[in-house]
């Protein structure tokens, strides 16, 4: 789900932490495909170079989430054609470094949105930390995600961005192929637990006692890599707020909120490939491949 802190030379994670830009991406490009539901798909590409004079790392990424073709109605039913749905997001990312372990940087994204006559714009930064400590293998990350504005509305209600606050830690252990990660999304909210009372009534349950514990875990995500030599890596990870809110009750919830991955490393080539479980009868697949147009500096 989210890794602001991750050891991974992945180009891709920058999208979770603009600090995570390093000069080995130098001459790097990496495209995502998602697959989230059928019909819903995902693209996500993106390159970087460091302009040497500068020691400033760029980057240009493109994101888009395709909705497929949608039957469109009136309020009573009746059929009236079909229309398409899509947002985009282009992102432009700076990182410089500070001292020998830091680094920050910024994202400023522009977002578009059109559900076919409905259609939106926003404009948005992500701003990150990365303190990085290469001889213990230890990284901390911190982003501040989607502080901006609602430029244009859909029908002329403005909205606010999902803001969103990230503090991770990711280890190596000494002498062993594992490494470690725990993050913590939502920091700058306590309580991420909803009830949805309309449900509760209709179906005549209880709201659910969320204690200390519980809502101390939501903001937890969980995650490891296996090294296997120094070409595969196996990946798992835990997001506990996913599950927490996608289970149905007094129904086994499987998988749900699990995910893992396998990563291939060649000379230049990396690809990837994960799936993560939202629910018993739905997971989404994404795979990644990254080439190394030139090697860094």
């Amino acid at each position: 789900g989210k890794n602001v802190s991750s050891l991974s030379p992945d180009l891709g994670l920058i999208a979770e932490n603009p600090a995570l830009l390093d000069s080995v991406h130098h001459g790097q490009v990496s495209s995502s495909f998602t697959f989230l539901a059928p019909g819903i798909t995902g693209l996500y590409a993106v390159g970087a170079f460091e302009e040497k004079k500068s020691r400033t790392r760029f980057a240009l990424g493109i994101t888009q989430l395709f909705y497929g073709t949608v039957l469109q109605t009136d309020a009573i039913g009746n059929q009236l054609g079909t229309f398409r749905a899509v947002d985009q997001m282009v992102a432009v990312t700076a990182t410089r470094e500070y001292g020998a372990r830091w680094q920050y940087g910024a994202s400023i994204k522009l977002i578009n949105s059109r559900y076919g006559a409905f259609s939106s714009l926003g404009l948005a930064t992500d701003a990150g930390l990365s303190y990085y400590n290469q001889e213990s293998q230890f990284r901390m990350g911190f982003a501040a995600k989607n502080m901006g504005i609602q430029l244009r509305s859909y029908a002329g209600q403005q909205e606010d961005l999902p803001f969103d606050m990230v503090l991770g830690i990711s280890k190596g252990v000494q002498d062993a192929p594992f490494r470690l990660s725990l993050t913590a999304q939502k920091i700058h909210q306590w309580d991420l637990m909803y009830n949805d009372t309309l449900f509760l009534n209709e179906n005549q349950l209880r709201p659910e006692n969320n204690g200390f514990g519980t809502k101390l875990l939501s903001h937890v995500i969980a995650g490891t890599e296996i090294l296997i030599g120094d070409k595969i890596v196996l990946s798992a990870g835990y997001n506990f707020l996913r599950r927490r809110e996608l289970r149905i009750r007094d129904i086994a919830s499987g998988l749900t909120g699990f995910s893992y991955g396998l990563t291939l490393s060649l000379q230049r080539l990396r690809f990837q490939f994960s799936r993560a479980h939202y629910q018993t009868a739905l997971s989404q697949n994404q795979v990644s491949i990254s080439y190394q147009l030139k090697s860094p500096y």
